[in-house]
């Protein structure tokens, strides 16, 4: 049996509305109205942690919502002394080798993903990572101008209890997701990635009745997130409707510029209409080996296109 890493400690992953990148849920719509399907996503979250080796640290609690803002509640783990203490060398050695592996630092990908299975845009998202036994830690996390800061501040003892971390963080993400690119700058190829995804996309659909909805709406010079429903067969075989949601980002590094992306994707059954913020379930949690397939062959085919 794995041993629980944290106890005491309280995460909160927020998402407030956002004037440039409006929620799924729409402008002036009141979030506590969709109460039941933010609790539907709580144990959703737990499995991803699970899938990730991540539950021995954290564990998907509850939800609260307010008329512009969701809240997902994570409580740590772990039982035992120098509960914050360790929780801060676990969330620094995540964030560090989150970091080296995939281009990305942690908070990154546990701000995205609640963004994602909430179906709401990572710009209006806030994560907190707080604890306060018996010395106090707080990491404040949240998208500004397409930037992920992490501001924050901790009280160590000299004592640290023991951090068990992932074998592998390589599952957190699907697949490999950077890629440094000579000689380009970097409006040009976040311009051109898009233009790709959105080509790719468009004459895709389902087999009757529906044409790809794509939704590319936010896009800055750096960044931009892809959104696509009404598709079907294209990584689920057993032919449920599919949503994709791809966030991209470049940063200029003196010549050459550097893209990271992420994809992510969910399923739901329907009967004529694909389902919204009903029975999307997320495509990683089982069909992890054709989402990560599609993936590797969407993006080289993306890569050869901006080399060129």
């Amino acid at each position: 049996m794995r041993s629980s890493l944290f106890t005491g400690c309280l995460i909160i992953l927020s998402i407030t509305a956002s004037p440039l990148l409006p929620s799924v849920s729409g402008q002036g719509l009141d979030l506590r109205k969709d109460m039941a399907f933010f609790k539907a996503k709580v144990p959703e979250f737990q499995v991803w942690l699970r899938q990730n080796q991540l539950d021995g640290i954290f564990i998907a609690d509850s939800v609260a919502a307010s008329p512009k803002k969701v809240t997902l509640f994570l409580k740590a783990a772990y039982k035992g002394t120098r509960v914050c203490d360790s929780l801060q060398c676990a969330w620094e050695r995540l964030e560090k080798t989150n970091f080296r592996l995939n281009g990305q630092f942690f908070r990154e990908r546990l701000l995205h993903k609640w963004a994602f299975l909430a179906e709401v845009h990572p710009a209006n998202a806030e994560v907190i990572v707080r604890c306060h036994e018996p010395a106090h830690f707080l990491a404040r996390i949240n998208s500004t101008n397409g930037r992920i800061p992490l501001d924050g501040r901790s009280v160590r003892s000299g004592a640290v209890a023991d951090v068990k971390l992932p074998q592998s963080l390589q599952g957190i993400n699907v697949g490999e997701n950077t890629v440094l690119l000579p000689g380009k700058k970097v409006e040009a190829v976040c311009t051109n990635a898009r233009r790709f995804l959105i080509a790719h996309y468009k004459p895709k659909g389902t087999p009757v009745l529906w044409k790809a909805k794509v939704d590319s709406s936010y896009s800055a010079v750096d960044e931009f997130v892809l959104e696509v429903t009404h598709l079907s067969y294209e990584i689920c075989p057993d032919g449920y409707f599919e949503y994709h949601r791809i966030d991209v980002k470049g940063v200029q590094k003196g010549d050459d510029v550097e893209l990271t992306w992420e994809f992510q994707g969910k399923y739901g059954s329907g009967i004529l209409f694909p389902p919204r913020k009903n029975n999307y379930k997320d495509l990683s949690l089982r069909y992890k080996d054709n989402l990560t397939e599609y993936q590797r062959r969407l993006f080289k085919k993306l890569l050869e296109y901006l080399r060129r």
